[in-house]
């Protein structure tokens, strides 16, 4: 067993123990999981050369093994070299094979705070040194003398630290540029304990100093950003991981409980069945209407029969098809996220007229066919999906 000692108040009344640090894992290893290994790869690289870090959190070293401590160099920056340890501590994937690696059972880290600052900053650490839970409270004897201890159990020890020496006032140490990992470590501490307010303006420093592009899809590094950005309120940010999540969310989501989305997820769930309920409720009431229909498109090369009816074959045989195969096309809509209900919609066939190559609008798709009349309602559920957002100063909360 490792035991850390990490004085951030000499003269603090409180000791605060983390036990298994680094043992917090972000969205846990799922093997049924198919995402792109190779982009999965790359959002475990660290972003952060060493020398941002060790100067200052250099002992949190030690509750790794010493291959895990050793240096490479970074090959996105090209003679910097990356900490090993700091790969491991900010992985947001865990693998079987890591998952065993991570820091023994029994290891500790000791952290001497002041009450003071802690009971400021976090209305939950108010109630743990204040309030009915401090009559339980243990006493330590690990600084010398007898301190009031706090505990705590799985945090990344560094993301842990630069909490702490946020809210003592200890700005000189905190680091300016952090990788999303880390960024995603501390986010869901602040979360936790409740202390946004002062963890505020360094989230505006590290949001300027990292890269905040990311892919249009749904990943697990989506979903990081969408914590980063809900708890360290950034609105550019969250809107378009809130857009990606809500295009391609199926209803099968990912373990997210260590992430601070429980708000959040739920409300991005809502609107992906409100946007999939408008389709299939549109194609529904085609259904409906289609028997009665007295369109005409006007073309009458082939005496064809009137394209309602061509229509509305196409659309009961094609919901026959939907109605019974796997995934389920009823709610929850399992399986189905808005994008591929679109796709969906886009492929029910066309009248062999409307592919016949004398056809007016041959190579476009014919206004009288279900992908024709079913145009207008997927451009709304596209608008509406591309500009939806949520107010983050609702988020904002005191700590």
């Amino acid at each position: 067993m490792k035991s850390i000692s990490y004085i951030i108040d000499p003269d603090g009344d409180v000791e605060l123990l983390l036990k298994q640090p680094n043992s917090h894992k972000l969205v846990p290893y799922d093997p049924s999981d198919d995402l792109d290994r190779e982009s999965e790869d790359r959002m475990n690289k660290p972003t952060v050369a060493c020398g941002a870090l060790d100067a200052k959190y250099h002992e949190f070293d030690d509750l790794l093994s010493p291959a895990e401590d050793e240096e490479e160099e970074d090959p996105g920056l090209p003679g910097t070299k990356v900490c090993r340890w700091l790969t491991k501590a900010l992985s947001t994937t865990e693998t079987p094979s890591t998952s065993e690696a991570g820091t023994p059972p029994g290891d500790e880290v000791h952290m001497r705070v002041s009450s003071r600052h802690l009971t400021l900053a976090s209305r939950v650490f108010r109630t743990l040194i204040q309030g009915l839970w401090a009559e339980t409270s243990s006493t330590s004897l690990h600084f010398g003398k007898p301190l009031r201890q706090v505990t705590a159990e799985d945090w990344d020890a560094v993301a842990l630290a630069i909490v702490l020496d946020i809210i003592h006032g200890r700005h000189g140490h905190v680091p300016r540029v952090i990788d999303l990992r880390l960024m995603t470590h501390i986010a869901t501490i602040v979360d936790f304990y409740e202390c946004h307010e002062v963890a505020k303006i360094f989230s505006e420093t590290w949001y300027k100093n990292m890269s905040t592009e990311f892919e249009d899809e749904y990943p697990r590094q989506t979903l990081l950003w969408l914590s980063v950005s809900w708890v360290l309120p950034n609105q550019e940010v969250f809107d378009r991981a809130a857009q990606a999540i809500l295009k391609h969310m199926d209803g099968r989501q990912l373990n997210t409980d260590n992430l601070p989305l429980h708000k959040v997820l739920p409300k991005i769930e809502d609107k992906r069945l409100e946007l999939i309920n408008q389709i299939v409720k549109a194609l529904y009431d085609l259904l409906d209407t289609l028997p009665n229909s007295d369109y005409f498109c006007g073309w009458r090369k082939f005496d064809s029969p009137t394209c309602h009816s061509i229509a509305l074959s196409i659309l009961v045989r094609e919901l026959e098809r939907l109605e019974s195969c796997d995934p389920p096309f009823e709610p929850p809509f399992n399986g189905h996220s808005i994008m591929s209900m679109i796709q969906l919609v886009n492929d029910i066939p066309e009248s062999i007229a409307a592919t016949t190559e004398e056809y007016d609008h041959y190579h476009d798709v014919s206004v009288c066919s279900v992908r024709g009349r079913m145009r207008h309602v997927l451009g709304d559920v596209k608008a509406e999906m591309n500009s939806w957002t949520l107010n983050l100063n609702m988020n904002v909360r005191a700590g």
